[in-house]
Parts: structure tokens; sequence; C-alpha cells
């Protein structure tokens, strides 16, 4: 499942320099213990990481002996605007630039690629590159988030205009062998917010092709096709629960200034509902949510407005923490539920209703 059409790369490069992006990392020890049983793998083989993404993987990689790493920065891929990231790697991935970082430090063995391919306009593109980067049989590991279950459950908050690609593990593993190339594995790592699939892939064409099972095709569809028509019938919901609390003349806020509660409040169309998003953080202080131009106000203004209901938008494993926090708020009657159906404290209306969904 893909966007129709993707954003050009500059108009999603982050505007701000502390922006960043955070991964979940605990699965990596496992990540790495794998790489090091690859056959032909050794502490000579050059392993490379693309992205400031892989550099943890390389860290785990080195504390193992394994010191021929290369961490490529930014300058070597040409790119110099300020804010560049995986919208910006992506586009200069091409065959001749693969070339190029072939031959500034010779041939890497492994090439760490984690959260780049669902960035990626063209998918092939990539594959292709690295596939010019990398010498014969080199081995590629790549990374991205599991849609299959944020789809299933209508989690909106999934869609983000900086990624293309959602993949499934179906997909995941039929994304390799019309390139040429090899998949070895493709292993699942379980998160509450959502699971990462991480493929291993070898640089040589596959000894056979995974045949086409259409039952299978036929439930991907139905899953794009589920999300897509369900977002409405969510939406309905979200707005007439946030409409019966303003009816009692209470009002409701948002805790987490992030990009997934961006996406939630526009693509549902609950701005008009909110009264502001809350979050600590100082540098979004005085700042206003993308599309709708919600202020972000610190915490300290649960306590001042008590609202009858603060959605959560921060990742359920923060959960604890920021309930700890705000007990003074929780004690006097204010209610926090989470805007993910993976969350334990899931709010009502964005919970699955019915196994179709």
């Amino acid at each position: 499942m893909q966007l129709e059409t993707p954003w050009p790369s500059e108009e999603v490069r982050p505007r701000l320099p502390w922006i960043s992006y955070q991964e979940p990392e605990p699965h990596l020890d496992d990540v790495v213990e794998k790489i090091v049983q690859l056959p032909g793998v050794n502490q000579d083989t050059l392993i490379v990481g693309l992205s400031y993404k892989d550099y943890t993987v390389l860290a785990r990689l080195e504390r193992k002996g394994f010191h021929r790493t290369w961490r490529v920065g930014l300058e070597e891929l040409g790119l110099t605007a300020p804010g560049s990231g995986m919208e910006s790697i992506q586009s200069v991935l091409n065959t001749d630039m693969g070339e190029l970082l072939r031959a500034r430090k010779g041939t890497p063995g492994v090439i760490v690629v984690r959260h780049l391919l669902e960035h990626s306009n063209s998918v092939g593109a990539v594959l292709k590159a690295l596939q010019a980067w990398g010498g014969e049989n080199a081995y590629f590991v790549f990374e991205v988030p599991d849609s299959e279950e944020t789809f299933r459950q209508l989690d909106v908050s999934t869609l983000w205009e900086e990624h293309v690609s959602y993949f499934t593990e179906f997909t995941l593993e039929r994304a390799f062998a019309p390139h040429g190339l090899d998949l070895l594995e493709v292993a699942r790592y379980p998160y509450t917010l959502e699971d990462c699939l991480v493929a291993f892939v070898a640089n040589r064409r596959p000894s056979q092709v995974p045949p086409v099972q259409a039952e299978k095709i036929a439930a991907e569809l139905a899953l794009g096709i589920n999300f897509r028509e369900g977002l409405e019938e969510l939406g309905a919901r979200c707005r007439n629960e946030l409409k019966a609390i303003q009816a009692k003349g209470d009002t409701i806020c948002l805790l987490g200034a992030g990009h997934r509660a961006a996406t939630f409040i526009n693509l549902l169309g609950l701005g008009d509902l909110l009264s502001c998003i809350i979050d600590d953080d100082p540098r979004k202080a005085g700042l206003f949510m993308p599309g709708c131009q919600l202020p972000i106000l610190p915490s300290s203004h649960l306590l001042e407005a008590r609202p009858a209901l603060c959605l959560l938008a921060a990742a359920p494993d923060s959960e604890a923490a920021i309930l700890k926090r705000n007990d003074s708020y929780l004690s006097t009657g204010g209610v926090m539920a989470s805007i993910y159906p993976r969350s334990t404290r899931a709010w009502l209306p964005v919970r699955p209703v019915s196994a179709k969904l």
C-alpha cells in the first residue's frame, strides 16, 4: 500500500533543527546477532550504516570486535541542506551514487538500512542503488514498520506525509525478488505501537520466486479498502463523542505535539473540538500544531483549565510515566485516554468495532 502521489522531498524536510525521530531499539541486539551469523561475515567485513538510524547497530557490532564500519555522512551523499533526513537520502540514491560510494571506501559486505524503504518514492530505485554499491553476495538489512495491525485497527495516526509505502509482512517478503535480490528471512519484533519488520537480503538472484497467492493479495487489498472506508466512520465516532462532552460545557485537549497527533486531529477533522495541545517541550512552547493551528501549552494547563478529557498521543510505553506526572489532574476527575487502538488505555471511539476492521 502506497501514497498515490508522494510529497516532494524538499517539502517534507524538517524546517526546525531540533526535530528528531526515535525508533524502538531493544530488538537491535538480536538483529546484530543475526548479522554476525550471516555466511561469510567476519571482522574483516566492511559494514555500512546508511543513515543516523543505523549508527546504533554499528556501535553494537563494534563492541563485538567488528571495527571495519562506515557511518555514511550526509555530505558524502551530497546533501547539504539543513534538516536533511530520510526524505533527502532516498531522493539521491541511484546507481551512480551507489558506484560512487563503492569507489570511495571499497565494497561493503553488509549495508544496514533502517527505516528508509517506507520513505522512498521508488523502492526499486533505492534497491538498484544498493545493488550497485554492495558487492556480489553482499547483505542488506532492511527495517520497516509493520502496517498490518495498524491498518486493521484503523490507527489513522500511522499515516504520515513522510511515509510513501506501508508494508505488511506479506508485501515486504515479496519486495525483493522482482529486483533480483534473495530474501533470507523476515524477522518480526513486537512493540506496543507498531511492530518492526527486519528483512535480511542477499545481493544475488533468488533460486526461486515466491508464487502468486491470489487469496493473500485479495486480503491485502481488503485491508487497504477497509482502512480507507473505515476512516469516515472512525471520524464520525470521535466527533460525536467529543461533541457530547462539549454539550455538557466541558473541554477536551490532547497531550503530545508530534506528527501522529497532527495526523489524528487533521485527518479526522477534530481540530474545532479541541481546546489546545499539551506538551512540556520548551522548544514547542508558543507554537501551533500544523493544520488545526491549536496552541501548544504546558501541562500546567491541565490543572488550570481542568478539561474533562485529555487524549494521549504519546507512545503507549510512556503512558505510565505521563499518568504519574499528572496525578493531580487525574485525582480531581480528569480522564486520560490514548488515541492508539493497541494501548491498554485506548479511547472508546478508536477501539475496533468489528472483526472486519
